[in-house]
């Protein structure tokens, strides 16, 4: 996969599966009594599943980083 692919799918893939995303939480929320009786619950799972994959990719892409930096100091 070259550059202008990783590029197309970073600016038009993240966002749909954003939106895809968002879509499948609003129609949970409408379909589930459970879900609706407590919103601020499911809620703070809806966005904490987003905030957990960003944070695991952050952290595995900094680990990356770092350890191509001390492999190079020696």
């Amino acid at each position: 996969m070259d550059n202008n692919d990783k590029a197309a799918l970073f600016f038009f893939g993240i966002p749909v599966a954003g939106l895809i995303y968002c879509f499948l939480g609003i129609g949970a929320m409408l379909s589930s009594p459970y879900l609706r009786d407590h919103a601020l619950v499911a809620g703070g799972a809806f966005a904490f599943v987003p905030f957990s994959v960003g944070a695991i990719i952050w952290t595995r892409s900094s680990a990356r980083r770092y350890a191509g930096k001390g492999s190079k100091k020696r």
